[in-house]
């Protein structure tokens, strides 16, 4: 019954981050180029969007399975 409420604990946590932090920038370096032992590559960004819907629906998960952690058999 722990674990299942520190799963929930810790999804209720996660959904909050992605709350405040609804964007995720992730770099990438690809390799453009090569030729003999030099190499070319370009740096690029991509960001990642976390919809809002999809924080609240894991708050409610956790939140649910943090109540079950609770209850007792």
């Amino acid at each position: 019954m722990r674990g299942l409420m520190l799963v929930g604990v810790i999804l209720i946590v996660a959904g909050i981050v992605g709350l405040v932090i609804n964007v995720v920038p992730i770099h990438h370096q690809e390799q453009v180029a090569k030729i003999g032992p030099i190499t070319a590559t370009k740096d690029t960004e991509t960001d990642y969007i976390i919809p809002p819907w999809a924080s609240i629906v894991v708050i409610i998960v956790g939140a649910g399975l943090a109540y079950a952690g609770t209850r007792r058999a």
